[in-house]
């Protein structure tokens, strides 16, 4: 890493298609919580397995600075916080906001 670059706890909030790939990324040079409200998920990524098929096992275990949690009490080290949920598309084709929404009240 670069000596210049500050280290960041970072939270990315959702671990699905788009938020386990970048947590993953972004645990190589900064500390990062992956954080989902789906117990099961967060327990089967821990354990090595992403149902999405995104990550590999290999890239699951060779995490280092990486933890995955469902308790919101953990995003209160981090200083940055990239949200990845998801956006629904109603048959009008309007966006559903509630999953945003309760991650901002998180």
């Amino acid at each position: 890493m670069d000596a210049h670059v500050a280290r960041l706890n970072i939270a990315v909030v959702g671990l699905g298609y788009v938020g386990l790939p970048l947590a993953i990324e972004l645990s190589v040079a900064h500390e990062v919580v992956g954080y989902d409200i789906d117990e099961a998920r967060v327990s089967r990524i821990a354990s090595g397995e992403d149902a999405n098929g995104q990550v590999s096992r290999d890239q699951l275990s060779s995490v280092g600075n990486l933890r995955f949690s469902t308790q919101a009490a953990h995003l209160r080290s981090c200083h940055v916080f990239i949200v990845t949920v998801p956006t629904p598309v109603d048959e009008h084709k309007r966006p559903g906001f509630q999953p945003l929404i309760e991650a901002r009240r998180t």
